[in-house]
């Protein structure tokens, strides 16, 4: 986690001794580029008065500096938090913290960190999302800002072992096995080897406890295809999204038709539909109401392009005289594809495939992967 000035943080507190150390960490995470918010709930007793009420920079009006009251439940307000901050940080006891977020917990990969501060500031403890949300390197950046202890119980962490979702999550890429991928992780944790392979150029080393020659028993695959699985292993798929699907439709085809189509044609060719990252046609069909609404559902960013742009991209591509003449350029769907991918080296991955009122083609990115960057694997046009 490193500095981010999208990256959302509620911390909340609930004593005037807790609003201090709220307002010092929450200054201290604006100071390193986070987005914060402080709040505090406050007992009978705080609201009543306190004799550390001028240390807690508290106004006349009861309200403290810097920090929103809440005066909905702390459940509630936790909920709000759980679909809108990336962490949640609480000043006080840990089973404040359980009891506020256990209503809301879903799963690792969605759920946003959740730290607890004890008031005097001495530990820092990660209680949810710890590795993949990233939970314990705030809990690391907090113990910094206040001089207090971490207390880290993720195993991978605690060992320094590579943690494959972890990995996936820094560089944008897709785990196609979650069930796998935590036997990937325990075999790291055990010492048992694990492949690791890529269809694309990898700068750096692989990752600790990962080989590249016999002698292991689950693998790790870094490519856009799922290819045929050996029955004396099983493989982990690590997907990129660095995808562009081109697109070309006759004028009022359905939605769900060209759902169909575009989901089986990726299912016969052995693609992720996860790798795609953004759609691309010609500019007349930008506003067709089913390929805008289908990529709208996907999550793909559509992209239309004229005649000019299309024909300008040199190579040799499946060109029809008919659809020059019915469009004003012979073939939409490859050139669409690569001129949407072009800013990165975008080339054919799979030429034109004639579907029912319908074309498709995907080209993909010029992509490696750096092993010690972080965030690769977003395409743009």
């Amino acid at each position: 986690m490193g500095q981010n000035t999208g990256y959302q943080l509620a911390l909340i507190c609930f004593t005037a001794k807790g609003a201090v150390l709220c307002r010092e960490i929450a200054e201290a995470l604006k100071q390193d580029g986070f987005c914060c918010q402080g709040y505090i709930k406050r007992s009978k007793t705080e609201k009543g008065g306190s004799s550390e009420k001028g240390n807690a920079g508290q106004t006349d009006d009861g309200e403290y500096f810097g920090l929103e009251p809440v005066k909905e439940p702390l459940t509630e307000w936790a909920g709000k938090q759980f679909k809108q901050a990336d962490g949640l940080i609480f000043i006080g006891a840990a089973g404040i913290a359980v009891r506020a977020s256990a209503r809301w917990i879903q799963d690792k990969f969605l759920d946003p960190a959740v730290v607890v501060v004890d008031e005097k500031g001495q530990f820092v403890i990660p209680i949810l999302s710890g590795h993949v949300g990233g939970a314990n390197k705030l809990a690391q950046r907090i113990s910094r800002y206040i001089h207090g202890i971490p207390v880290i119980t993720t195993a991978t962490d605690i060992q320094g072992k590579f943690s494959v979702d972890m990995f996936a999550k820094e560089h944008n890429l897709f785990l196609s096995d979650r069930e796998l991928a935590k036997k990937v992780s325990a075999d790291i944790l055990e010492g048992c080897a694990v492949g690791f392979f890529s269809d694309f150029p990898v700068t750096g080393s692989i990752p600790k406890g990962c080989i590249q020659t016999p002698g292991y028993r689950r693998k790790i695959v870094i490519s856009v295809k799922n290819k045929e699985k050996n029955d004396w292993e099983e493989t982990l798929y690590l997907v990129p999204r660095i995808v562009t699907i081109g697109i070309g439709c006759r004028r009022g085809i359905e939605k769900e038709k060209l759902r169909e189509q575009i989901l089986s044609c990726l299912r016969e060719q052995g693609i992720f539909i996860q790798a795609v990252c953004q759609a691309a046609t010609i500019d007349r069909k930008i506003n067709e109401e089913a390929l805008d609404e289908l990529c709208r559902e996907m999550g793909w960013p559509l992209f239309g392009f004229s005649v000019k742009e299309l024909k300008s991209l040199e190579g040799k591509f499946s060109d029809s005289e008919f659809v020059e003449q019915t469009v004003g350029v012979g073939n939409v769907c490859e050139r669409a594809a690569v001129f949407a991918s072009r800013n990165q080296g975008g080339t054919l991955l799979l030429k034109k495939q004639v579907l029912e009122g319908a074309t498709l083609a995907l080209a993909v990115s010029d992509w490696q992967l750096d092993v010690e960057a972080k965030g690769q694997g977003a395409c743009e046009p």
